[in-house]
């Protein structure tokens, strides 16, 4: 596992921690967010703890794939991945 992988993957798990404090505790200023703030009056504060929920789910479930290394077959490395050498010498 590459460091920028354990870096990106502890980041979303340590985000989807803040997120479910966010949707569990008694503070009002993350609902004040503009997405949030909509949600909130439209649908009422359980919806955007549910919104918090959701985002929370989803940052940890990214955290955990990225940690485990997954990858679509696209962003794979190639086997030789050398790039091939320049003809053209670099100037001087």
């Amino acid at each position: 596992m590459r460091y920028d992988d354990t870096l990106v993957g502890s980041l979303a798990i340590l985000f989807s921690i803040v997120a479910t404090a966010i949707a569990i505790g008694p503070w009002s200023t993350p609902y004040q967010l503009r997405t949030i703030g909509a949600i909130k009056d439209r649908f009422g504060k359980s919806a955007a703890r549910g919104v918090w929920f959701a985002v929370a789910l989803a940052a940890f479930a990214a955290g955990i794939t990225i940690l485990s290394g997954a990858r679509p077959s696209y962003a794979r490395p190639a086997s030789s991945s050398v790039a091939p050498r320049s003809s053209v010498s670099p100037a001087h």
